[in-house]
């Protein structure tokens, strides 16, 4: 090999050594943006999630006043309440703050079902259920969370094929 060759051989390993640094650093820079965005992503469901679970334990912990208020109502021993009075409690129910409904029914001789909601946020409602014999201690029924499903309207005559012939 004569000297200009050995050159060209010279150059050209720092050029592919040069050219593979290159790549490493770009492979390097994609990943830490992708790893920065995943990141953000994860903080913005962590404090969706954590809202909502803020809201969810207010709706409970108003549920269980609201109980303990109830709790009482019809002690041992002491006559049926009347209607006025189980009217008059379906009134302070439905008063507090994020209750979306109330109402007292009378279960015959199981005692009265007291049922309320309260609003969780725009689209979770918490469903109390509550069955208050006359001991007066209530017993819970039901507690549970619903969803309210927004309504999906299909629009069949969007100009989509129908599977006709074409």
């Amino acid at each position: 090999m004569n000297e200009k060759d050995m050159n060209l051989h010279t150059a050209s390993g720092i050029g592919v050594t040069t050219l593979f640094v290159v790549l490493i650093v770009l492979c390097l820079t994609v990943f830490s943006v992708l790893t920065f965005a995943s990141s953000q992503a994860d903080l913005r469901l962590s404090s969706k999630n954590a809202e909502m679970v803020e809201k969810y334990y207010e709706a409970d912990n108003l549920g269980v006043q609201i109980s303990a208020e109830v709790t009482g109502l019809w002690p041992k021993g002491a006559p049926r309440p009347g209607t006025s009075e189980l009217a008059r409690l379906e009134r302070d129910i439905i008063n507090n703050p994020g209750v979306v409904y109330a109402g007292v029914s009378d279960g015959g001789d199981n005692g009265f079902v007291i049922s309320y909601s309260i609003s969780v946020d725009t689209l979770l409602t918490l469903w109390v259920e509550l069955l208050l014999p006359e001991s007066g201690v209530c017993e819970v029924q039901s507690w549970q969370i619903v969803a309210d499903e927004p309504e999906i309207i299909e629009d069949h005559g969007s100009g989509l094929w129908q599977g006709g012939g074409l």
